[in-house]
């Protein structure tokens, strides 16, 4: 029994040393005392290669290369140990959970955060600790007892918690489970037995320090083996001289310190160190530049080398330009230095930024990858399906949880099929029973309140294939639910979670995905696949073992299970030998690399600022230690560590050492260089720093982003942007351009290059004829139909060419309270008409009786009961109540003043409608026929003649401009008001004239006021903000019939009138002569419109006048893609005029007919 030590700095052969041993011992004899070498985890499978793979030798039966925990599975398989189950940290972490859902009232400190997601993991992490410490609860109490006089309640507190769910833990676990963290400590209750590790010869390599449980196992390794050879680098001089706190070597001495104490005290024999002392360590031999920065990169006294051979300097724009600067770097390593892809890793402090732009960047370079890192499954669909069919059935089959489970792939039905059903359920907003009620869905989408018509043959098709889908896609889910809600315990839930994953078949299904993967190269998402299925059958039979037959809520169970699923990680080993490794420097172990790339080397990343993790602070821990209890170093200790693991990151390569750093992060904000940078830059004032930008052109020459033609063909397309623009480019360009003309394999992708230069993001015309055959030579138009013509032609074309259309959903907006106060005024106006009772008659208690009732009868007919669906909604039926009622009070005070009584409500113009449609003839064989539906049209008589007024209802504010006519953006009221003129007959059995065309606001307002108002005044105050907007005519007898109270400004209408019988000039008064010019104006505006629809016009040509502009609300902003910074996209500018500008305009586009 004897301790050997190998002692060296980086690079300096230890590793090499140990294998090159045990290859000549092998070589010697294969059937001799076993040799086991221990290592890190991480490290075990590139160990193992660099055996194996060694020409000559026979094979490796004696040797074998474990981890401590590896180790400790082949010792107590073999003396026993091993026979209870073994619980997985998955399984722990939900005992854990249900500790806390036990324990949560008793909990001092944790009781707030014990149901906050990651906080068992936190607990779970801090236990670990306290086991591979060897604390066991008792160790708490006494720590407590020692500390109760002097110290902070808090963490007497913390401890007591502590103490309490660890104590918990342990007694479930007894007799029926073995923890993963008692592993080493059975290991070396075990060790001395074990045939295996008798007179063994032990090499470990590749710890900077080791944990309490394992030199607790290497003491029983120095009475049980031969010999222990232990490997640790820090500089041999360390051997005799104080090494401190502060240097690098420091955490890698103590440990050879405490080893040399260990063997002392059992008396075991210490053989002469192997001190490897090259002047220049034997990796570094050929690289002077990485070997001056080995040895003096902690020498403060060191004077600047000459030598730069080996080390490179990069600055890079960001990130992403970081990355592929350092793809560019291997793709010449490769090439031009001819390194296998597997001599060269990529190493980071913080793997987290770059994981995800090294996945896609490598891949777009061709460069064979493997991430080193352990991957969280949470995003897989198979976790996904598990939590989202928990969710279902806790959640009552609510919207969100139904459609993740639908569209995770893993359920029999196309994700078409899936859209479809999803967009039925959000436009009727389905949820509860109605998926289980096992009845078929019948709902549809009523555009009228009155709508009861039978459903034609395309709805009774599409009802066919919703309820098709429905059945077929929640089937087992359904049978889920309900075995669940029978469920008596932890056990039966398990077994109906694995039996709806046996129903969907999900094993074979990830295995096809693990085969499709594979086929097409992409070998980690084939091994996660494959890898996945048994990982989730572990952790229900962990769930099972552990609290099989406890009574859990199936919320908790989702809490317990959510907390395994959120600690299942999958490590994957490289699926292929030859990759370049992409790994973090704690897990980067690979002693036998060309080239490292060292990558986001900037402030407080590497070294990187240490903070306080897990459940102890530095004060606590400090505290504990002054206790008796020691556990891990604190933040202070793991400065001075991550000096260590910049010596890593520095001595990791034999050839070239290529460091950098991004300059702005994603968002652009700036980073700092690391103090390692300002630190290489000293010793090596030769060193040349190269900047590199994020695309073309390159200080250095253009040159350096041609490497790969995927990415060449990307930045091409730039500068031929460049050259578009009239700038000066890179030469070389153009011969990448004549290259990628001529390779038959990049034809294509080149077109769509250049088509893209060009590009033109404008829309012309429909081809000749198509405008006709897409609409039809009779061209049935409605007034809002024209006005988003006006607005902006391609929005024309997608919502009645291409028929888009926004996604339905079970909401109340806008468009259905509009719907619900027109239907509700038109009944109301049916049954005063019915009852004999004239407007002006009416009491405030017959209108509020009768809107009640009305309000009541129709609530229930607006969108599948919308308004009954909430509490939020039941009380907006009120809400809806006073609205109608102030609107019913405020034009029976119209009628009480004046003359004009309703001739017609809600009556409409079309084939449809009471009365006719009105035809425009566009010329060649066109014509365009207009429908509607006018809210409203008044009538009285003066001078023995009628007069109309049409009224249209707005929920919220509307005001009619003269430019808004002119320019064919509101067209609506002259329209009705056009149409009530020429059906006159119909609606009054004679001819008549036009009084005037209003916008009357339906809402409930608010009167402000500096003081108390009477009841009078604050009527009269509602009276001014419901005043009725539009155009009236200018005829003070006309205007008394509609006010017969107007004595200056009217109360009820847009118009003011003097003393001396003329409108004051803010008046809303037109002639006569004007009214008739604006109808032949609209029937010019009409025919005009018509002709640009039929004759293709597509136009992305959205108007804007002032701040008001057409993509303000257009919804069809994703397809058009209208940026006004382009050079083809321009708003088509409108302009405000005086009116009797406007008049003049209106004349002259009408020509001599009308002068």
């Amino acid at each position: 029994m004897s301790l050997r030590f190998i002692i060296g700095r980086a690079g300096s052969g230890k590793s090499h040393t140990c294998l090159e041993e045990i290859r000549c011992e092998l070589r010697r004899r294969q059937d001799g005392p076993p040799i086991i070498l221990l290592v890190p985890e991480q490290a075990t499978f590139q160990y193992e290669y660099m055996l194996v793979s060694t020409p000559g030798l026979q094979g490796i039966m004696r040797a074998q290369v474990l981890s401590f925990r590896r180790l400790a599975w082949r010792v107590l398989q073999e003396v026993g140990g091993a026979a209870r189950a073994h619980i997985g940290e998955l399984g722990k972490r939900m005992i854990l959970r249900r500790i806390l859902e036990q324990k949560k009232s008793e909990l001092k400190v944790f009781h707030r955060a014990a149901r906050q997601p990651g906080f068992a993991d936190s607990l779970a992490g801090a236990l670990t600790e306290l086991k591979l410490y060897r604390i066991k609860p008792g160790d708490l109490i006494k720590g407590m007892q020692r500390m109760r006089q002097d110290s902070d309640s808090a963490i007497l507190d913390k401890l007591q918690d502590l103490s309490l769910l660890y104590s918990q833990l342990e007694e479930m676990l007894a007799g029926r489970f073995t923890d993963p963290d008692d592993y080493l400590n059975l290991l070396a209750e075990r060790l001395g037995s074990a045939p295996s590790v008798q007179g063994a010869d032990i090499y470990i390599d590749g710890f900077t320090g080791f944990t309490p449980q394992e030199f607790g196992v290497i003491e029983q390794l120095f009475m049980a083996a031969s010999r222990v050879n232990i490997a640790l680098c820090f500089d041999p001089i360390y051997i005799e001289e104080p090494c401190h706190e502060p240097d690098a070597f420091y955490p890698t001495v103590e440990t050879y310190h405490t080893l040399r104490e260990m063997a002392g005290t059992l008396r075991i024999a210490i053989e002469p160190p192997v001190l490897l002392q090259d002047e220049i360590p034997a990796r570094f031999q050929h690289s002077p530049g990485i070997a001056y920065l080995e040895k003096n990169y902690f020498r403060y006294t060191a004077v600047p080398g000459e030598q730069t051979a080996g080390v490179r300097l990069t600055a890079c724009a960001n990130r992403r330009a970081e990355v592929e600067a350092a793809a560019r770097e291997i793709l010449r390593l490769s090439r031009e230095e001819g390194l296998r892809w597997r001599e060269i890793v990529v190493i980071l402090r913080d793997l987290a930024n770059y994981s995800h732009l090294i996945s896609t960047v490598f891949a777009d370079h061709g460069i064979p990858h493997f991430i080193d890192q352990k991957r969280t499954v949470l995003h897989h669909p198979l976790v996904e399906l598990i939590r989202s069919a928990l969710e279902v059935v806790t959640q009552q089959w609510a919207y969100a949880p139904v459609f993740r489970y639908l569209k995770t792939d893993l359920v029999p039905v196309q994700r078409d099929e899936v859209d479809k059903l999803e967009n039925y359920v959000l436009a009727h907003g389905i949820r509860g029973s109605r998926w289980t009620d096992g009845r078929d869905w019948t709902y549809r989408r009523r555009y009228t309140l009155g709508e009861e018509a039978e459903c034609n043959e395309w709805e009774a098709r599409e009802l066919a294939l919703i309820n098709r889908v429905r059945y077929s896609s929640t089937q087992p889910l359904i049978n889920f639910s309900r075995r669940v809600h029978e469920a008596r315990n932890v056990r039966e839930i398990t077994a109906a979670l694995f039996e709806l994953l046996e129903s969907l078949e999900v094993a074979a299904q990830l295995e096809t995905w693990a085969k499709e993967a594979e086929r097409q190269g992409r070998l980690v998402e084939a091994r996660e696949h494959a890898q996945l299925w048994q990982n989730i059958i572990l952790l229900l039979d962990e769930i099972v073992e552990a609290m099989g037959e406890e009574n859990l809520s199936l919320e908790e169970y989702a809490r317990v299970l959510e907390s395994g699923l959120e600690g299942l990680k999958l490590g994957l080993i490289p699926p292929g030998l030859d990759q370049v490794v992409v790994g973090t420097l704690e897990r980067s172990r690979n002693p036998d690399v060309k080239a490292a790339l060292v990558l986001g080397i900037s402030d407080g990343v590497l070294p990187a600022r240490p903070g306080e993790e897990g459940l102890f602070s530095d004060f606590e821990r400090q505290a504990l230690r002054e206790a008796g209890i020691s556990l891990a170093p604190g933040s202070r200790r793991k400065v001075f560590d991550e000096q260590y693991l910049v010596y890593v990151a520095l001595t990791r390569a034999s050839q070239i050492l290529w460091l950098s750093y991004p300059q702005a992060d994603d968002e652009g904000k700036a980073l700092v260089a690391s103090q390692v940078i300002s630190r290489i830059k000293e010793l090596l004032p030769r060193l040349e720093e190269r900047v590199v930008p994020v695309e073309p052109p390159c200080p250095d020459g253009d040159l350096e982003f041609i490497a790969c033609p995927g990415r060449s063909l990307s930045y091409l397309a730039a500068m031929l942007r460049e050259v578009k623009a009239g700038r000066r480019v890179d030469p070389v360009w153009q011969d990448v351009y004549s290259w990628f003309v001529q390779q038959p394999a990049y034809k294509e992708a080149c077109g769509r290059v250049l088509a893209g230069l060009f590009h033109v993001n404008q829309e012309t015309s429909l081809p000749p004829g198509l405008g006709r055959r897409l609409y039809g030579s009779r061209l049935k138009a409605s007034v809002s139909r024209l006005e988003r013509f006006t607005a902006c032609p391609f929005a024309h074309f997608l919502s009645h060419g291409l028929k888009l259309k926004e996604r339905g959903q079970f909401k109340l907006a806008a468009p259905d309270l509009g719907q619900f106060f027109h239907a509700a005024l038109k009944e109301f106006a049916d049954r005063i008409k019915e009852q004999g009772t004239d407007w002006g008659q009416l009491t405030r208690i017959q209108a509020g009786t009768l809107v009640g009732e009305i309000v009541d009868e129709l609530a229930p007919k607006l969108q599948n009961e919308i308004l009954l669906s909430t509490a939020r909604h039941r009380y907006l039926i009120g809400k809806l109540k006073r609205t109608l009622e102030r609107a019913v009070l405020t034009l029976t005070e119209h009628a009480r003043r004046g003359a004009f009584r309703p001739v017609a409500v809600e009556i409409g113009f079309g084939e449809q409608g009471e009365l006719p449609p009105v035809y425009f003839d566009l010329g060649d064989r066109c014509v365009m026929e207009m429908a509607g539906r006018i809210d409203r049209i008044d009538c009285a008589m003066e001078g023995g003649r009628p007069y109309l007024t049409v009224i249209d209802y707005k929920s919220g504010q509307a005001e009619l401009k003269l430019a808004d006519i002119v320019h064919g953006l509101k067209l609506q009221l002259l329209t009705y008001l056009d149409v009530a003129l020429r059906y006159a007959g119909q609606l009054v059995h004679q001819p008549a004239l036009p009084a005037g065309m209003l916008y009357f606001s339906v809402k409930d307002p608010f009167v402000t006021s500096t003081g108390p108002l009477t009841a009078e005044e604050a009527e009269k105050g509602l009276l001014k903000q419901l005043k009725m907007k539009g155009l009236l005519l200018a005829d003070p007898l006309v205007i008394a019939q509609m006010d017969n109270q107007l004595n200056g400004q009217s109360e009820l209408l847009p118009v003011g009138l003097k003393k001396n019988g003329e409108f004051y000039s803010n008046s809303r008064v037109i002639s006569e002569e004007q009214f008739n010019l604006l109808r032949s104006y609209l029937e010019e505006i009409m025919k005009s419109t018509g002709r640009r629809i039929i004759s293709g016009e597509i136009q992305i040509s959205p108007y804007r006048r002032g701040k008001d502009k057409a993509c303000g609300f257009c919804i069809f902003k994703a397809v058009c893609q209208f940026d006004p910074l382009l050079e083809d996209n321009l708003y088509r500018l409108l302009f405000d005029r005086e009116e009797p500008v406007l008049w003049l305009l209106i004349k002259e586009s009408l020509g001599d007919n009308h002068a």
